[in-house]
């Protein structure tokens, strides 16, 4: 028994001579696992930003849908062309929902990516009655890439482009978005003669 003491009284004296400060927690750190650091965890990899112009392809963006799941926009590129609209108030964007069936008719898919968090995109999509694709960019990973940004990279700048099924961006502006109009631009950057112009997107698929 006088062996054990001497021991424990020994590792005891090593303890205290360490100090409190190097003493190490050995219990295992429990990773976090809410939602959101989940969603960080599933960051899939972007390509990089870069000047995109009329005759670029455009950057193949990822995503994060409303069902949980990434996708990309080569995933969109499947149902058709993409007009893809950054920087939209309340009035664009039920502006381009009143336009909506024209710039399907087109063979397009209407998109506004919205510099906000994913709940607070997905309900203002609801409280608008918007029935086209709504996209977060809290962080302005989108914006960047299509160089939709103004100056100094803090606010994204009122952009629009249209890409064809080929990933080509097709037409763009930047610095303002149009009042209404939308579907008479895309059919123009698409080379169709006018709005009602083009097959219904469903034949798409």
């Amino acid at each position: 028994m006088k062996v054990y003491a001497v021991v424990l009284t020994a590792l005891l004296a090593v303890l205290l001579a360490m100090g409190p400060g190097e003493v190490m927690d050995q219990t295992p750190s429990r990773p976090p696992d809410d939602a959101a650091s989940r969603y960080a965890r599933s960051l899939p990899p972007e390509p990089p930003s870069a000047e995109v112009d009329a005759g670029d392809r455009a950057p193949d963006f990822a995503y994060w849908c409303d069902d949980n799941r990434w996708r990309r926009l080569h995933d969109l590129l499947q149902q058709g062309a993409v007009l893809l609209v950054f920087g939209a108030e309340t009035a664009t964007l039920t502006a381009i929902e009143h336009e909506r069936e024209a710039i399907l008719k087109l063979g397009a898919v209407p998109v506004a990516v919205l510099d906000m968090r994913n709940g607070l995109a997905w309900a203002t999509a609801r409280r608008l009655g918007l029935h086209y694709l709504v996209i977060p960019d809290s962080r302005k990973v989108i914006a960047t890439q299509f160089n939709a940004m103004e100056a100094g990279g803090e606010r994204v700048q009122p952009t629009w482009f249209v890409v064809d099924r080929s990933g080509r961006v097709r037409g763009l502006y930047r610095g303002s978005l149009p009042r209404q109009g939308f579907a008479s631009r895309t059919a123009s950057a698409l080379g169709l003669p006018d709005a009602e112009a083009g097959v219904p997107i469903e034949k798409h698929r």
